[in-house]
């Protein structure tokens, strides 16, 4: 089952308080586009905000206490660390959730992204470190949550930040471009964007973008491989790269938006 943003954050908060699963969402969501953008300050300063989220969330689920004001290291000593209190959520559970929180909110207080320093500013390889744990967690998060099963919550992290229906309508598994005159090119792209893991055959593009001529779309995938915004992958599979994520995100999806709204950050 395919699940937007709006609706995790609905399920989420039939389990956890609603302010917090819209935080831990949304912080999730801009922290995963900002590094695609290549911005990151902002992707360390909403991993930051993603932990205190995850923490008040983590809180509630072993405490059945709801906080709003308190940091990730405070839960972490006063609460999830303490062997002395009963506790809802395993041992082990929380001893490893706190501590790669504390990597990831330490992390970002010291390198550069929050305070001024004089050794370190934000950058690709400590963003992509705050990225990697913050998936992590989240997944960790969402395991503890629901119970379910590791594919599905690998799924649903790869979903929420994929297009909303606006842009593209799915049906029966078929994915439709909704834009009008929009490039051969920009389809290709924004297919694979929506796609799960972001793989798609040559043939099934061709399939779905309907309106544009078959050849102009072989064209296209062979001009996007030229330029490294998608590669192939298997004898007939081709998947966008993180310079064709970030053209999306840059160039795409700001022609696709209309003015009366706020395009992905």
């Amino acid at each position: 089952m395919r699940r937007t943003s709006e609706q995790l954050i609905q399920e989420l908060a039939k389990i956890v308080d609603s302010h917090f699963a819209n935080a831990v969402v949304e912080c999730y969501v801009e922290m995963q586009q900002r590094f695609l953008a290549g911005d990151w300050q902002p992707t360390e300063l909403d991993a930051g905000r993603f932990c205190e989220a995850i923490s008040r969330c983590l809180l509630q689920m072993d405490t059945g206490k709801i906080d709003h004001r308190k940091l990730p290291g405070e839960i972490r000593q006063d609460f999830l660390l303490n062997n002395s209190i009963p506790h809802k959520l395993g041992s082990k559970d929380r001893y490893h959730l706190a501590k790669v929180i504390e990597v990831v909110y330490r992390f970002r207080s010291d390198r550069g992204a929050v305070h001024i320093s004089t050794e370190y500013t934000a950058n690709y390889m400590d963003s992509m470190l705050v990225l990697h744990a913050s998936k992590w967690i989240f997944a960790e998060f969402l395991r503890l949550v629901w119970n379910r099963d590791r594919k599905i919550v690998a799924e649903t992290i790869a979903q929420i930040v994929q297009l909303e229906h606006s842009i593209i309508h799915e049906l029966d598994g078929k994915p439709l471009v909704l834009a009008k005159d929009i490039s051969a090119t920009d389809e290709v792209l924004l297919l694979l964007y929506h796609a799960t893991n972001n793989r798609l055959i040559r043939a099934e593009l061709r399939e779905y973008a309907a309106g544009q001529n078959p050849q102009n779309v072989n064209v296209a995938i062979s001009r996007l491989i030229k330029s490294k915004d998608i590669r192939p992958v298997a004898e007939d599979e081709v998947a966008l790269t993180p310079n064709g994520q970030k053209r999306i995100l840059e160039l795409i999806l700001p022609k696709l938006t209309p003015k009366n709204r706020t395009p992905p950050q």
